[in-house]
């Protein structure tokens, strides 16, 4: 009986360390990497990693589809409406402050915590590692990732993965969870425009990247460790003829925010908010390069009217046009990245249903299945991709995404996780039993 017993218990022992296990994940971004860049035949790396992996044939991103809200967005399964980050620069009417990147813009609701720190809560030995991403280097209910490096375009990419992965084996705090950031090839796209050979030659040089990290991976035996690639948006093309100076049509009754295609029209004291709408509203009408609501009848799928932030009008301009911000941001890009004077310029923020700002997802690992096409994936279904990976409980504020969306991704199907489950509590029963004899 004792015999029985010892080893009824040191099988349960082994069953609990592989359950207690905790699967490493690294995230890598590549800010504004559009769906069919990988069909431009000079990622070789990223396709023969997709080929053996499984993969999305795009991201439905959420609006507007810009940075900071589709990284938080990727971060913590929310759309903008919950989240609260409209934009990478809006107006805060409850508190009259303009909001840029800051503690207060990705603070909207202090119950929404990102993966990065509900990992860290989670305990048992979890750690994160956050390299650049958009939001990270605030504390999120005061608490911070165990490893965070702010952003810095100027070190060298090469430098941030060897630091990043490093993580994965801290003599004290190993990192379960690492997510990485690069701004490429978006930061070019914006000076010169998506196909331009100044972007061509940065969607290579993530694809060399690319490489350089699963060398990494291998030569630190962290074979173990799942992978996904991602983006937050895509990118398209405007000229300087197609921007649209909104401020002819309202004169000076109205104060205007945001970044370009979206914008946010707050009427000045005194001015009537229907009555700036219907300025607006007609020269919609007539032009049909923008489209202008009011904030009760912004369209559903955007996923942002539901929020104190939403200004009580909001113009986004079609797909190829931009609002008068956009002068700005040509003659900083002229001056500052020699783009040229009358090129092409990178712009994105449109409607999710643009095919042009959907960017693309590859998962690889031990834990994926492998040459397997899912579709499309939505960008809000990440976080619970990422929850089940690396086995955390439910967040305060419950998702807009989902697991079912992303569960054909596994080689484990969730029926197996339940029987697994299932006999945890049989083998326990057993030990019990025998204790009772």
């Amino acid at each position: 009986m004792n015999h029985l017993f010892f080893l009824t218990l040191s099988c349960f022992f082994v069953f609990i360390s592989c359950f207690m296990h905790h699967d490493k994940l690294l995230v890598i971004s590549y800010d504004g990497f559009r769906y069919d860049y990988l069909d431009l035949n000079i990622t070789p790396n990223l396709n023969s990693l997709k080929n053996n992996s499984s993969y999305a044939k795009c991201l439905l991103n959420v609006f507007p589809t810009q940075t900071f809200v589709n990284h938080f967005s990727i971060a913590t399964g929310l759309y903008a409406e919950v989240h609260g980050v409209l934009g990478g620069k809006i107006y805060d009417q409850k508190n009259n402050k303009l909001l840029n990147y800051s503690y207060e813009l990705f603070h909207y609701n202090e119950n929404i915590i990102p993966i990065w720190t509900l990992n860290e809560l989670a305990g048992k030995g979890r750690h994160s590692g956050v390299m650049m991403w958009p939001g990270s280097n605030f504390a999120y209910n005061s608490t911070n990732a165990t490893f965070i490096v702010k952003y810095d375009p100027s070190v060298p990419w090469d430098y941030r993965v060897s630091t990043a992965l490093s993580w994965f084996i801290h003599p004290e705090t190993p990192a379960n969870l690492v997510m990485m950031y690069f701004e490429e090839p978006d930061a070019e796209s914006h000076a010169f425009g998506p196909g331009s050979p100044e972007v061509l030659e940065q969607i290579r040089r993530t694809d060399n990247i690319t490489k350089y990290i699963l060398d990494s991976l291998v030569n630190n035996n962290l074979s173990d460790v799942n992978i996904i690639f991602l983006s937050d948006h895509g990118m398209e093309g405007v000229t300087r003829d197609r921007v649209i100076d909104l401020r002819q049509f309202v004169k000076d009754k109205a104060d205007m925010y945001g970044t370009s295609p979206v914008c946010q029209i707050y009427p000045k004291p005194g001015q009537k908010v229907a009555e700036i709408y219907n300025l607006l509203s007609d020269e919609a009408s007539k032009s049909r390069n923008f489209k202008v609501y009011l904030k009760a009848d912004i369209p559903e799928h955007l996923h942002v009217k539901n929020c104190e932030r939403t200004p009580p009008i909001l113009a986004v301009a079609e797909p190829k046009y931009a609002f008068q911000d956009f002068y700005n941001t040509i003659d900083w890009e002229i001056k500052e990245k020699h783009a040229h004077e009358n090129g092409t310029y990178g712009i994105h923020g449109y409607d999710p249903s643009t095919v042009t700002m959907h960017p693309y997802f590859i998962a690889h690992g031990p834990l994926f299945k492998r040459n397997h096409s899912m579709g499309e994936l939505r960008t809000v279904d990440m976080f619970s991709l990422f929850s089940h990976i690396l086995k955390l409980g439910p967040p305060g504020v419950k998702p807009n995404g989902t697991f079912s969306g992303v569960e054909d991704l596994f080689k484990s199907s969730a029926s197996e996780i339940v029987f697994a489950h299932g006999l945890y509590l049989a083998v326990l029963s057993v030990i019990l039993h025998l204790f009772e004899q």
